[in-house]
């Protein structure tokens, strides 16, 4: 699971802000909502979000079904944790992948580690609904859904989601076919 990380992401950790400044040229990011409202208020919102997200991974994933759910448990160990009760209820044969340092503070002295949890899912719509209103109410954060031989990645965060594709010219596709989904920054931030 996981094996072709190297290869398709460099020596890039698996940390979303990290993996979208490495490789600009495969990365986009779509907002959840119009106008780039940052949290959903009503039904309505969540709706839309979570039609968003299923609308670009079932591009992403095309008909292949199989992919891997990436969550992360924080400390200040390097043994793996995950504390978030929430994620160990609907995420439970989720396994240790990796732990990475982490400076939160660099002029600290303290050592904090990010944990990577892995377990493979079937994916088909809605089947990740509840842990994207999670993260769209920043009530988790650091999700990826990625495809098992690495070719792309789907990052979700409370606002949007950012998007690492197999290719340049597969991120143009997707970013041709949701382009009011798009930001009005200059960074596409």
């Amino acid at each position: 699971m996981l094996s072709n990380w190297p290869q398709q992401f460099g020596d890039c950790r698996p940390v979303a802000h990290e993996l979208r400044v490495a490789l600009p040229e495969r990365w986009v990011r779509f907002h959840s909502l119009p106008r780039s409202k940052r949290w959903p208020q009503v039904e309505s919102e969540y709706a839309t979000i979570l039609e968003r997200h299923n609308c670009v991974l079932a591009e992403l994933t095309g008909s292949q079904r199989n992919v891997i759910l990436l969550s992360t448990g924080y400390s200040e160990s390097s043994e793996p944790v995950r504390l978030e009760q929430s994620l160990w209820t609907l995420d439970p044969d989720a396994r240790p992948w990796q732990s990475l340092l982490y400076d939160w503070d660099t002029d600290s002295d303290d050592r904090f580690f990010w944990h990577v949890f892995a377990s493979e899912w079937e994916w088909l719509p809605g089947v990740f609904d509840p842990i994207v209103r999670l993260v769209a109410d920043d009530a988790i954060a650091n999700i990826m859904i990625v495809d098992p031989d690495c070719r792309w990645l789907l990052h979700p965060y409370d606002g949007g989601m950012d998007v690492i594709a197999a290719s340049s010219v597969a991120r143009d596709h997707l970013e041709a076919s949701h382009q009011d989904w798009l930001s009005d920054h200059w960074l596409g931030l």
